[in-house]
């Protein structure tokens, strides 16, 4: 035989197998209502979100670009760029495609080649030369080749989204950091004005002590409320510091605690409307990204039923050999094999069941886990609804409190410049109107914290 016959009974064995493999199909992977019913058999959907009073359009999926927020659009970028959790979720991904690179080679012959030249096979052996090419592939006929793939692919796709996700957490924990960072910067301020007012209040009641208009008690009242409002300086101020450091240390820089270049908090947007429950299922990556753990289990599993069956390989290989020796005789030989290798499992102690019933179970895990990941999705979507309207009403509340206590202060101004009240009064009320502010900007911050908590609860672009 010649390299022809070769050729030829490798493209004859090859057909032979395309037809085999054309009615050896592998599962479809779990999505939809089926894997809910898997995974949630009791559990009843809504049409709408219970906690929701808004309709119209879903909210826009690049989300961050609703607060028109320049500054943070940086910082984000930088992030992204730049944080740790990102290169390694970016580097996983890459491992994720040498696997299915590496499963997928086992879909094709293995080609291998050895050869000999000028030598002597042992002390007293012929000098030979020679080669022998040969060639090895598995007939996936039962698809266990097949379900690796998959699995493989699944895997890779479960990264991918677990990727989009620590990116939509990154984001978010950054947006929200910055406003915090702002906030403070604010409160602080306020608490400075808070404690030399507070620190004024306390002159003006020991000079009252002296000429005898106010008790040493109320000197020491005023003192102790004093040294109060300068600890509660320190305590924003270095909470400032901290929200400040979070924010470098998000984006990959050193923390300086560096001031933002804003302190201005943006506006709340327009009331979001959430759409239909189901419609999370898709939107966000870590549902998706579950999904995709179950259906790599599954795959995996059904490769290891697949050790139980029959293991069929088809061999060729193609030899030539020149010996110093016996060419003397014979001359230069060479040789054409074609052949199968059929390996049946017979007993192995238990150890193919076994490893069936592990990755069984996995499987089983794997479904659990997504059904807790979608009650989780749903439980954050209607947290956030609810806390959103709450400090909606609670921002209203607070912005009354600081409207009145604003008029209160004008008021004691003006009593005192007709000489009705000391100048105390008037240092009192700052601390007040003072207090009240620190509670709205607060509250705003917290606001705008709630809207974040329902974007993250809702899925989106991590991207502006």
């Amino acid at each position: 035989m010649n390299t022809d016959s070769l050729r030829k009974g490798l493209i004859n064995g090859s057909s032979w197998m395309m037809v085999l493999l054309s009615g050896c199909a592998i599962q479809d992977p779990l999505s939809g209502q089926a894997l809910r019913d898997q995974s949630l058999p009791k559990l009843a959907i809504p049409t709408q979100f219970s906690a929701s009073r808004v309709s119209g359009p879903i909210f826009d999926q690049a989300w961050l670009k609703q607060f028109n927020d320049p500054e943070l659009n940086d910082l984000v970028a930088e992030a992204l760029q730049n944080h740790p959790d990102i290169r390694v979720m970016a580097a996983r991904r890459l491992q994720a495609q040498a696997l299915i690179d590496a499963a997928g080679g086992a879909q094709y012959p293995g080609l291998g080649v050895v050869g000999n030249t000028g030598g002597r096979v042992g002390s007293s052996g012929s000098g030979l030369t020679g080669y022998y090419i040969g060639a090895n592939w598995e007939l996936d006929l039962w698809g266990r080749v097949r379900n690796q793939v998959a699995g493989a692919r699944e895997n890779a796709r479960a990264l991918n989204a677990e990727q989009e996700a620590a990116q939509l957490s990154l984001v978010g924990t950054l947006t929200k950091t910055v406003w915090l960072a702002r906030g403070l910067q604010d409160q602080a301020r306020l608490s400075e004005d808070n404690a030399n007012a507070a620190a004024r209040y306390a002159e003006l009641t020991a000079i009252r002590e002296k000429i005898g208009a106010s008790s040493k008690s109320e000197v020491s009242t005023a003192r102790a409320m004093a040294a109060q409002s300068k600890e509660a300086e320190f305590v924003i101020k270095q909470s400032r510091d901290q929200a400040l450091r979070a924010v470098e240390i998000l984006v990959g820089r050193y923390p300086h605690a560096k001031p933002l270049k804003s302190t201005e908090l943006p506006a709340l947007p327009p009331p979001v409307a959430p759409g239909i429950p189901t419609d999370i299922l898709e939107r966000r990556p870590d549902i998706m990204a579950a999904e995709a753990r179950v259906n790599s289990a599954f795959y995996a599993a059904a490769e290891k039923r697949m050790a139980r069956l029959p293991k069929i390989s088809l061999t060729a290989g193609f030899g030539y050999i020149n010996s110093q020796v016996f060419s003397l005789v014979n001359g230069p030989s060479s040789s054409l094999g074609v052949g199968a290798n059929v390996m049946m499992p017979l007993f192995q102690g238990g150890a193919i069941e076994a490893q069936i019933a592990y990755q069984n179970a996995e499987a089983q895990a794997a479904l659990a886990n997504y059904g807790k990941v979608v009650l989780n999705a749903f439980g954050d979507v209607e947290n956030a609804l609810n806390g959103e309207m709450t400090w909606r009403e609670r921002t209203i509340a607070l912005q009354t409190q600081l409207k009145e206590q604003k008029q209160i202060l004008r008021n004691t101004e003006q009593e005192f410049s007709i000489g009705r009240i000391d100048q105390r009064q008037i240092q009192q009320q700052k601390i007040k109107t003072n207090t009240t502010e620190i509670n709205v900007r607060q509250g705003q911050v917290d606001a705008l914290t709630q809207r974040v908590n329902l974007y993250l609860a809702l899925g989106g672009s991590p991207t502006p």
